[in-house]
């Protein structure tokens, strides 16, 4: 069974429902870069005032900072671990990949959901984002209005700015300039598996349970 992975796609794709129906079947890890540093601010960590910093100013985080943050939880997590859209970027992958090298925990597999425009904006529609804990939920799905406490904190549920349609062809175009590009750097390696996420949710779930138990 494969036990190291990473979980990719373009937003609202299918990666939170998929990494959590992941982490319940297989007892896996999961987290992402930005649940790490919401962690680590809310603990007022070291590397967490430095995110705050970042995360007041609108900023991205840096490089630099993810990878500590992501070398950090790997160190802990030591033998088996998930990541729901991480890497970001070519650059992102190689110092992750030099990072497992040194750890002697090589990537097994590299889970890409390919999805149209048309699904994505029709599922920005129904998504819904914490206020408090950052997790997405869909309306339909995890609520049925989103009046209602996140179902994994109590926090408020509220639409994101960057759910808006302006600022998803913003996403949507650093995306394919930023993010694509490291499919292929994963493609290279063997160990990338395109699945088809236009479909239904257990549809999905039922091939990916099958890439990773084989």
């Amino acid at each position: 069974m494969k036990r190291t992975i990473v979980l990719l796609g373009p937003p609202a794709s299918g990666k939170g429902i998929q990494a959590e129906l992941i982490q319940k079947r297989f007892d896996i890890p999961v987290t992402s870069t930005g649940a790490i540093l919401r962690k680590e601010a809310k603990e007022q960590t070291p590397l967490g005032l430095q995110a705050l910093r970042v995360i007041s100013s609108g900023g991205l985080a840096p490089d630099d900072l993810v990878m500590r943050v992501v070398a950090s939880w790997v160190e802990r997590a030591r033998d088996s671990f998930l990541f729901d859209g991480f890497p970001r970027t070519v650059p992102q992958a190689e110092r992750f990949d030099a990072l497992l090298s040194g750890l002697r925990l090589p990537l097994q597999l590299a889970i890409f959901l390919e999805v149209t425009e048309k699904t994505i904006v029709e599922r920005m529609s129904t998504r819904l984002t914490c206020r408090d804990c950052g997790k997405i939920v869909s309306l339909g799905r995890h609520v049925q209005s989103k009046d209602e406490p996140c179902p994994n904190c109590g926090g408020v549920l509220e639409t994101r700015d960057d759910d808006q349609k302006e600022a998803l062809a913003r996403r949507m175009r650093e995306f394919r300039e930023k993010s694509l590009p490291v499919t292929d750097f994963y493609r290279e390696k063997a160990i990338f598996a395109p699945v088809n996420g236009d479909r239904a949710v257990d549809c999905v779930f039922g091939e990916i349970s099958q890439l990773i138990a084989g």
